[in-house]
């Protein structure tokens, strides 16, 4: 994350000034709380803002400049053979690095890993795994401690394997349950590290593949490997990056413009309706423009159709249904451009994009006057993943917003206000109730905290989380296709679970 680009009002910057004005008081945070998941009250006021960073430095231990990697697909072996490539720098106060790289934290998958010049001969000697408190996810710590100052480089080549059946390879973030691209090359898996990426993609095979993603995708000439370089063109969270890989005989694409965006949509042959998906973005995208501000990925929108299950938004694109499609195109404004800080704070994406497309509209009136939360406060600010009453609570709680400041078209205003003041500066919870301060003079700063940061009185309904979203969408081709292919079965997951 470069935190020179970001504004004055930067998390950060705000954190730490808010700490040095405060110093002479102690303010303590336990990472090694026996009850890390559950921390009362972060934000209500500077300090605790300044415990949650250290808590958030001390466990991540280090800042991400940039991600190089190469990921070369071997269709027939059903395996990916990567080399990443990762700058960075520690964190105030760190030493010894971790990183987010889930193949090896369950299995034996790194051949090569050579820090800041120096190759082990034995890789897994280099790091550990380990957990974190206030987290489910594990992450590799370095066996070393580094310069704390200067810049470092991580090179490690692997190998993943994929369980077998159709032919595609494809990013598979989860935003709700928090797994996202650590699975396909390391990163740091959090909202707030924004990193310049990129990846090459090659394809080991002689049958032509098609190739969708976020931001720049470039057919390069590799020799008898089909190449592509993959670049979002600036900092991004690496979960928000997006390719799929799969067979150009079994797809079909549309792409042209939509209101002056260039829009690709891309679905297997026989498979779901991209006409039908046109037409919906050319009302869609327009009224977006028109109400949040200019769409904020200059390469456009990607999609890949696919005819089941929901969708995953991304950077500039989206594999989704088409029932899903209008939900997942406005999360290019909230939650892939403006980024909340922590996982626990991407309520805001899903409750902001359900009120705003109307997605459950059973629950579009007001949250009770007695709801109470541990919404935000019953998480870590490490924890992977959001709760789920972000959907139907949280679009409540944005209609009471709306009512709060005058009807639809004021909250619509203060959307785009956040949008164009706070795109790619990583906000928290309390962020987006002192910006809503700012834009109307409205303060509602206690009910974000008795909505987000108290028990669970009255907030324990609906939590169950909506099958749209539970269910990820579904890459399985046609039956026309896996028949041509000789499969019985569709697609599956790296995990080796259907999809």
């Amino acid at each position: 994350m470069n935190k020179d680009r970001l504004p004055g009002t930067a998390w950060r910057t705000r954190l730490l000034a808010g700490l040095a004005a405060l110093s002479m008081q102690f303010f303590s945070c336990s990472p090694g709380s026996e009850h890390p998941g559950h921390i009362d009250a972060w934000e209500n006021d500077l300090p605790s803002y300044a415990d949650e960073l250290r808590f958030v430095d001390d466990a991540l231990r280090i800042d991400i400049a940039a991600i190089d990697a190469t990921l070369t697909y071997r269709p027939q072996e059903a395996a990916v053979d990567g080399t990443a490539r990762v700058r960075f720098r520690m964190r105030p106060g760190q030493t010894r690095p971790r990183i987010h790289f889930d193949p090896a934290c369950c299995g034996d998958v790194i051949s090569s890993w050579t820090l800041d010049g120096r190759a082990w001969a034995t890789p897994s000697d280099a790091f550990q795994v380990v957990d974190v408190p206030g987290s489910t996810q594990r992450m590799l710590e370095f066996v070393e401690e580094v310069d704390p100052v200067r810049e470092h480089e991580l090179i490690v080549s692997y190998r993943l394997a994929l369980a077998g059946g159709y032919p595609c390879f494809s990013t598979e973030v989860h935003d709700l349950k928090g797994s996202g691209n650590e699975e396909l090359f390391p990163t740091l898996n959090t909202p707030h590290e924004l990193a310049r990426h990129r990846i090459t993609l090659r394809v080991a095979g002689a049958a032509p593949y098609r190739c969708l993603g976020s931001g720049s995708v470039a057919c390069t000439a590799a020799g008898d490997v089909q190449e592509w370089v993959l670049d979002p063109e600036r900092e991004v969270a690496s979960y928000t990056l997006m390719f799929v890989l799969l067979p150009e005989a079994d797809t079909v694409l549309r792409q042209g413009a939509i209101a002056g965006i260039p829009v690709r949509i891309c679905a297997f042959r026989g498979g779901a309706d991209i006409d039908a998906a046109w037409n919906e973005l050319e009302s869609w995208l327009p009224q977006l423009v028109a109400d949040i501000g200019p769409f904020p990925m200059p390469r456009g929108l990607s999609v890949f159709l696919v005819s089941g299950g929901g969708g995953m938004e991304y950077f500039g694109a989206t594999i989704s249904s088409l029932s899903a499609l209008s939900h997942e195109v406005f999360h290019m404004y909230f939650a892939c451009s403006a980024v909340a800080r922590t996982y626990r704070d991407s309520w805001i994406d899903e409750a902001v994009t359900s009120w705003y497309d109307r997605t459950y509209p059973d629950y579009l009136f007001p949250i009770g006057e007695d709801f109470r939360s541990s919404m935000v406060s019953g998480r870590s600010p490490v924890a992977v993943g959001f709760d789920g009453r972000a959907y139907y609570q949280g679009t409540q709680i944005m209609e009471t917003l709306a009512r709060r400041l005058g009807g639809r078209s004021a909250l619509v205003s203060f959307l785009a206000y956040v949008h164009s003041r706070y795109a790619f500066a990583p906000f928290s919870t309390m962020d987006l109730a002192d910006y809503l301060l700012d834009f109307s003079g409205v303060d509602m700063r206690d009910e974000f905290r008795e909505w987000f940061y108290s028990d669970d009185s009255g907030g324990t309904a609906d939590v169950a989380v909506p099958a749209d979203c539970a269910a990820p969408p579904d890459l399985t081709p046609p039956r026309s296709i896996l028949r041509r292919q000789g499969l019985d079965h569709g697609r599956r997951g790296r995990d080796g679970g259907g999809e």
